[in-house]
């Protein structure tokens, strides 16, 4: 990547979904200690794998959370009008430093003009990748209710339903 960006440890990473449900738009948005900020923009179904991974490393590295008193908890950070890095995540990689105990991310974005790719390195400790998975399952299954008989996401207005044929709204 001949545009990457070391973002190093963070101090703040979230997953949010932008829109109404149906036509939401999913985001990670990260923060170091230098304030510089990334959106990196991705696809649900990217967001929910990166969420099972998470929790896939979590679960492998006996990872045991432990709740913070309501007094050490960390206010909201606030984040740059605009950020030091925007993606539309193409590829994304995570691995996993044992020793420190943090994990790893490597996102990139697709060529850009005479095939030049842009992407971004990140770590965060443990700590922040449980509160990132259970951010990410909060965020994916407030979409959409799944239809009782198909599974397939259903509109306000209701669906057509395989199930039925279609030939009946549900």
């Amino acid at each position: 990547m001949p545009n990457t960006h070391d973002f190093g440890p963070l101090v703040h990473i979230s997953a949010e979904a932008v829109g109404n449900p149906g036509q939401r738009r999913f985001r990670l948005r990260a923060l170091n200690s230098a304030s510089e900020s990334a959106i990196l923009w991705l696809e649900k179904e990217q967001l929910s794998a990166l969420g099972e991974a998470i929790e896939s490393v979590l679960s492998a590295e006996e990872y045991v959370h432990q709740p913070l008193t309501a007094d050490d908890t960390e206010p909201e950070p606030v984040f740059p009008l605009r950020p030091t890095v925007e993606i539309q995540l193409v590829q994304l990689s995570m691995g996993v430093n044992s020793e420190s105990r943090r994990i790893v991310l490597i996102a990139a974005d697709g060529p850009q003009g005479e095939d030049e790719t842009h992407g971004v390195t990140m770590e965060f400790d443990y700590r922040n990748g449980f509160e990132l998975r259970s951010q990410i399952s909060r965020v994916v299954a407030a979409g959409r209710p799944p239809c009782p008989l198909c599974t397939a996401p259903m509109d306000p207005t209701g669906h057509v339903c395989v199930k039925k044929n279609g030939h009946q709204p549900h």
